[in-house]
């Protein structure tokens, strides 16, 4: 049991005990840090609690087969997850070892994916689909065209096409995963009370903490009363932000970090790559077309070309927010030169390659990012902390108005540029007095996009 989890052995060994003794509590909390396994245990303790025989890995009934695939109707998974960097890493493990191992790799990569726009979670709320529905139809056809049976030393032709036209769809799909609405839960309710099709009924809830209010009311409701055929795991990295009602109800499973020896262990087994990498999510970034770091560098210089314009003073500065200046000063590239550049690298934001869709929302966040370093180092100056809190405020907006209303994102990042360039400039004025709200919780909301 649990052969495919790395560097988690004692909770390994507990929750395996469990599950042979029959002791499994009903709903399960897997709370640790970000890439330390949570998700590949919980799935493979779905899979255990399906299996007709013993278990192991390489068990060949019906139910571990479906599993293995991600594609078992016992299994429900959905919450709020960044997959796009798990299927950059997995389209190039395909194509650098094509093998039937990469092969499953990629596929149950797509099937997470997938999984979040299952029907049984959208009854009766199909028209909030929108495009993700086409998307979706898409990508499944493309992965159906992949037989991990026939996968050899070299993929052919109709394999690479399929490949790259799942690998395209599923980017464009990525930022459209919802977190946890409340209408998934009480769909969620009515599908946990069917009868399974095998053993027992999963469901799997990621970033558990991420759910607004109405939602994690109508999980604790669930969870007062669990149907006895069903196993409910949550997942998170911030066990803090948890309902202290749901933490009551859910046994709690602790995830150790994993350190840079075990990711490089993770790296080696997983993906045959003898790569080093700070961490596993470092490495799963880097593989994005456009990657946070990449984000980083245009925000920064977006930033630091807006406070040298300006007319901000170093002095008044951390070291961090005078190296943005110092990087401005020796840049002959105006604002317009920068928001070309922004566009080349991101395609118009995917509007010239679908599979950059997601970049605005990652230049959001790099921005976010920048704005976090600044406030870091405010050292009291209020109007570094005013310019911080509106901006802060403008980005999230943004966000918003990207995700939730489909505004275009090239005007949407022009208008942010300007409003930026407009509050920096305003707040510069001698005769400013600040009145501002507290810039930290602004930041923690625009960390959401």
């Amino acid at each position: 049991m649990y052969e495919n989890i790395i560097g988690q052995d004692e909770v390994c060994k507990t929750l395996a005990g469990e599950i042979i003794r029959g002791s499994l509590p009903p709903a399960l909390l897997f709370s640790g840090p970000v890439a330390s396994g949570k998700l590949t245990t919980a799935l493979e303790t779905a899979r255990l609690l399906s299996c007709r025989e013993k278990g192991a890995w390489n068990c060949a009934c019906p139910d571990c087969a479906m599993h293995r695939r991600l594609g078992h109707p016992d299994l429900l998974l959905f919450g709020a997850r960044s997959l796009p960097e798990e299927i950059s890493v997995a389209k190039e493990f395909i194509f650098r070892n094509p093998c039937q191992a990469s092969a499953y790799f990629f596929l149950r990569s797509l099937a997470k994916l997938s999984a979040r726009f299952n029907p049984a979670l959208w009854t009766s709320e199909e028209s909030r689909l929108g495009k993700a529905a086409a998307l979706v139809e898409s990508m499944n056809e493309a992965a159906d065209r992949i037989d991990p049976a026939t996968i050899g030393s070299k993929l052919d032709s109709e394999t690479v096409k399929a490949v790259e036209s799942a690998y395209t769809d599923a980017l464009a799909l990525g930022p459209l995963v919802p977190e946890a609405p409340v209408f998934m839960l009480r769909n969620m309710r009515i599908w946990a009370q069917l009868a399974p099709m095998g053993k027992r009924r999963t469901v799997i809830i990621e970033n558990a903490d991420k759910m607004q209010d109405s939602a994690r009311n109508a999980m604790l409701k669930i969870l007062e009363e669990p149907p006895d055929t069903v196993r409910f795991i949550l997942l998170t990295s911030r066990r803090a932000s948890m309902l202290a009602t749901v933490l009551s109800r859910a046994r709690l499973y602790s995830f150790s970090p994993r350190d840079e020896k075990t990711s490089a262990l993770v790296l080696q087994r997983v993906l045959k790559t003898d790569e080093r990498a700070e961490s596993l999510t470092a490495f799963y970034e880097s593989r994005l077309p456009f990657s946070p770091g990449q984000a980083r560098v245009l925000a920064e210089k977006l930033i630091g070309k807006i406070l040298f314009d300006a007319g901000w003073e170093k002095e008044g500065l951390g070291e961090y927010g005078q190296s943005l200046i110092d990087l401005a000063a020796d840049s002959s590239q105006d604002m317009d030169g920068i928001l070309i550049d922004v566009s080349q690298q991101t395609k118009g934001f995917g509007a010239r390659d679908k599979a950059l869709a997601g970049s605005f929302i990652r230049f959001l966040r790099a921005l976010t990012v920048v704005f976090t370093s600044l406030l870091q180092e405010s050292m009291g100056n209020k109007i570094l902390l005013t310019m911080i809190d509106r901006c802060s405020t403008l980005i999230r907006d943004a966000a918003i108005q990207y995700s939730s209303y489909n505004r275009n994102p090239e005007f949407l990042s022009r208008l942010l540029v300007a409003s930026f360039k407009e509050h920096s400039v305003d707040l510069k004025n001698p005769g400013f007095h600040p009145e501002f709200s507290d810039s930290r919780g602004a930041i923690e909301g625009a960390q959401r996009p």
